[in-house]
């Protein structure tokens, strides 16, 4: 009676060692522990209900600029829609979103470049320098040029904006804008530096 007594806890604690092993791996296989919670995020950052985390395009750490210039924005997408079609941005102006299938030539243009071109050259890791100066500015546009002649390795579209609204000026890229209404030559060019090439698609 001993013996089989005996017998009988021994498998019972087996049992309950396999139990517990078996346990074991099937945490291992979920790559879960027993007590894990959720993952998901607690706040909807990007206000879609759906629990996502906006996060904005990553810029580059630069020694001479201590300072991230600019505002960080939730990316709108990047669906391709019809050439010339109305599209509707929710920041003015546009730092990412729905645009043209078509992108224009990097330097300056002397006639405004529809935004949804623009927006496609910023969806190419560029930058867009804009302005609205309906009584003229052009002592700051020549302020806005020496940022073209100090990084010409840099791709860069300057182009009036008849859309802007004040300020008068900003500058863009993939997620990030910074709007001034007098431009300052050591801020455009931390602005160059630290956000250039951030963005979905890097070409020429």
């Amino acid at each position: 009676m001993l013996r089989a007594n005996l017998q009988a806890q021994i498998l019972v604690g087996l049992s309950c060692c396999a139990l517990a092993c078996i346990d074991d791996v099937a945490q291992m296989d979920t790559g879960q522990s027993s007590n894990t919670q959720s993952t998901a995020p607690d706040d909807d950052t990007t206000g879609d209900g759906d629990g996502d985390v906006c996060n904005t395009a990553e810029t580059t750490t630069v020694a001479a600029c201590p300072e991230i210039i600019g505002e960080g924005f939730c990316s709108e997408g990047g669906i391709h829609v019809e050439q010339d079609s109305e599209v509707t941005w929710t920041n003015n102006p546009p730092h990412s979103g729905d645009h043209y299938p078509t992108w224009e030539k990097w330097g300056e243009h002397d006639t405004p470049v529809p935004r949804g071109n623009w927006v496609h050259n910023m969806e190419h890791g560029g930058l867009i320098l804009l302005y609205n100066c309906p009584e003229g500015c052009d002592a700051e546009l020549e302020t806005l040029r020496m940022v073209l002649d100090m990084r010409p390795d840099s791709r860069i579209l300057m182009t009036e904006d008849p859309l802007l609204d004040a300020p008068r000026f900003a500058v863009t890229s993939w997620n990030w804008v910074h709007e001034f209404d007098t431009p300052d030559l050591d801020e455009l060019v931390c602005f160059v530096d630290q956000h250039y090439n951030h963005a979905p698609e890097n070409v020429p």
